[in-house]
């Protein structure tokens, strides 16, 4: 099994931005959200540019309206799952590419994980 070193702060900036991005998506305006999960639009806009620190309760209450799995708001955090960065942003993007660009993609992760390897091994 795998350790986890965690990082001592959660970035509330990108973990807002997730939240903003999720909001859009959607086509809910501040104020619109705010009111489905209780909250005032000022507050959502402060949670959105990481100034309020979203809680627990209202990320819960949030991916349930915005209709994301909770690792999605975790996404550009180092608390996020290897699975869910795989699953949610990378195989995205993966099916954009041509099989040339997948080709390069691959030859790519293949060299980054020869020189995590060796760094591991240091």
């Amino acid at each position: 099994m795998e350790v986890i070193e965690l990082q001592p702060e959660i970035d509330y900036v990108k973990i807002g931005q997730r939240i903003k991005s999720a909001r859009l998506e959607h086509g809910y305006s501040q104020a619109d959200l705010g009111a489905l999960v209780g909250c005032s639009n000022n507050h959502m806009s402060h949670v959105e540019v990481g100034q309020t620190k979203v809680s627990l309760p209202m990320l819960l209450k949030l991916a349930y309206v915005l209709d994301k799995n909770f690792d999605y708001f975790l996404l550009d955090t180092p608390y996020a799952k290897c699975e869910s960065i795989i699953n949610s942003e990378i195989a995205n993007k993966l099916n954009q590419c041509s099989a040339t660009t997948l080709i390069t993609v691959s030859r790519i992760l293949d060299a980054l994980i020869e020189q995590q390897d060796m760094l591991l091994a240091e």
